[in-house]
């Protein structure tokens, strides 16, 4: 059985590049908050750290290399495909 969150950014490898590719638009206020932070579609990023016990989740992005902690429940709202490359 396929994880149903294997496409979001809460389960996408440590130290491999992927690129936000759209929003689960389940709950509307997320989305608003997540694109007022700049992670917007097609946009490349890369998961630096998880913190322990559950914790938010480290993330840089774009081309400026911008960093922002992540809840997983924000992470979960974020569909994302790793990149060709992958590194």
């Amino acid at each position: 059985m396929k994880n149903l969150d294997s496409n979001k950014l809460c389960c996408f490898p440590m130290d491999r590049t992927g690129i936000i590719v759209d929003y689960d638009n389940n709950n509307m206020e997320m989305p608003g908050k997540i694109i007022e932070m700049g992670l917007l579609p097609n946009t490349p990023f890369r998961i630096l750290y998880q913190a322990p016990f559950g914790g938010p989740l480290y993330v840089e992005y774009g081309e400026e290399r911008s960093k922002v902690a992540l809840r997983e429940e924000e992470a979960r709202y974020i569909i994302v495909e790793e990149l060709a490359d992958g590194k």
